[in-house]
């Protein structure tokens, strides 16, 4: 009987320690919320950090963004329900995804203004917003949390 609680007790610490956010993760109590979007979690290996964050555009979207070495290099939306001609059109194409990465590379520079220059021509602005608002909580987040 307490070799079978050993083993299960063990097994629930490893359990509790593989959920964590890595070793080189700070101490971060998620969800964390910001003006319109709410970073959800994080991955960190090294230098490398993953925030996973939930935004609202005509409809609900998660996004993983990805931090290397300081600098924003990946934005990408995992999930979402945007409809296929509208804001869909946006979040697969890419181009915020890819402007906001491109604007915010040096994030010794971060700058909050220069994101309300993304444009969408679809007309599907909540959406075109809601990528904006996640660009800008996951370097809000990034610095807070993660920057040297």
């Amino acid at each position: 009987m307490k070799k079978l609680l050993l083993i299960a007790v063990f097994a629930l610490v490893f359990t509790v320690a593989a959920c964590g956010n890595g070793d080189d993760a700070p101490d971060v109590e998620y969800p964390v919320e910001y003006f319109n979007a709410t970073v959800t979690g994080s991955n960190v290996d090294g230098d490398t950090v993953v925030l996973t964050i939930d935004g609202e555009g005509f409809y609900p979207m998660t996004a993983e963004v990805t931090f290397e070495g300081g600098a924003m290099t990946d934005f990408v939306v995992i999930d979402h329900e945007e409809s296929a001609d509208w804001g869909g059109v946006i979040i697969e194409r890419g181009d915020i995804q890819s402007s906001i990465v491109d604007q915010w590379d040096d994030l010794d520079n971060f700058d909050i203004s220069p994101y309300k220059d993304v444009d969408a021509d679809t007309g599907a602005t909540a959406t075109a917003e809601a990528l904006e608002d996640i660009g800008v909580a996951a370097v809000e987040h990034y610095l807070e949390y993660y920057a040297d």
